[in-house]
């Protein structure tokens, strides 16, 4: 078998006789479907983005290891196509993924410059992100909801007395937020108008205005939400309130909707939750369980009937592992 496949892309330029060339390699085979070194890379580099790996460097058992993860998501994904399985508004829920997945970081700023050191396009982390949706969407329909409620019921109870320790409720931070929204879709004049009155608004938060009254004041001029939120300690912005004095208000700092300025109210501790209050997420995470011993059974038999090469020699091995 021919270990390398190569694509040789040429870009020229303005009519001119220079040329770029571009080389990828095909490492992976899943029936009809490609893997090349580059999906490998960005498969890597958007782990370091969503904070699945810390790392930026990777050994080879862990690029074996990855290349396995994008091996079976190959295969979920045609068959998923098979069955017509599609996710609706498929820009608005990408969009609110990546939003999640921004708010893991202090501000937007700080995501965009991640993204930009990992070398990452907007486009492929937002196709990885509709793959996952894709995903998703196929465990809950194929596996998550065929597995019987009756079993899940006789379970519940003694698997909360067994893992209670898991259903205790870390020390959070309850705080008042104040979100002033930077139009999207406005013109310079009204981004630029956000941009003055920002420093106004926070001025007479500093001088002992209460976060009510900045509101009223402001809320014909900006468009702003005011809440009372309440966030686990150990988060980016629940570290921010945290190191606040009570009453102490933030200075303004960036977010993906615009500016936020918070104002701790008061600590809480951790305490443990009682069956009743975690019955539902008792029962979800039994059906969850049962549903990945029969997904990752599927999988395995898929592996073993369907056609797949590793044509790297590198990683080859990790397909004698997984078999």
């Amino acid at each position: 078998m021919i270990r390398y496949i190569t694509f040789l892309i040429l870009f020229c330029i303005g009519g001119n006789v220079y040329a770029q060339t571009l080389i990828d390699s095909i490492i992976a085979v899943v029936n009809e479907d490609a893997i090349t070194r580059s999906e490998l890379e960005d498969e890597l580099r958007i782990a370091t983005v969503f904070r699945i790996r810390t790392d930026t460097t990777s050994t080879t058992a862990e690029k074996r290891t990855v290349l396995n993860t994008i091996i079976n998501r190959k295969f979920v994904l045609q068959e998923a196509e098979r069955l017509g399985i599609i996710v609706t508004e498929r820009n608005t829920q990408v969009a609110a993924k990546i939003a999640e997945i921004s708010a893991k970081y202090v501000s937007d700023t700080v995501f965009q410059n991640v993204l930009q050191q990992a070398q990452l396009e907007k486009e492929a982390v937002e196709a990885r992100v509709y793959d996952q949706l894709i995903y998703d969407e196929f465990f809950r329909r194929i596996f998550f909801n065929a597995v019987n409620s009756e079993k899940v019921a006789r379970f519940a109870k003694s698997y909360y007395d067994t893992n209670s320790a898991e259903f205790i409720v870390p020390p959070t931070v309850t705080f008042k937020s104040l979100l002033i929204v930077m139009p999207k879709d406005g013109s310079e004049r009204e981004k630029q108008t956000v941009e003055e009155l920002v420093p106004k608004l926070n001025a007479r938060l500093q001088q002992g205005d209460t976060f009510q009254a900045v509101y009223e004041t402001y809320e014909t001029q900006l468009e702003i939400k005011f809440e009372v939120l309440t966030l686990e300690v150990d988060t980016p912005l629940g570290g921010i309130v945290t190191e606040l004095r009570v009453s102490e208000p933030s200075m303004p700092f960036s977010v993906t909707e615009g500016y936020r300025i918070v104002e701790r109210i008061r600590n809480n501790s951790a305490y443990q939750k009682t069956y009743e209050e975690v019955s539902e997420e008792v029962t979800e995470r039994i059906r969850r369980e049962l549903a990945t011993e029969q997904f990752e059974a599927w999988l395995t038999r898929r592996k073993e009937e369907e056609t797949w090469h590793i044509l790297d020699d590198e990683l080859a091995q990790e397909k004698s592992d997984a078999k």
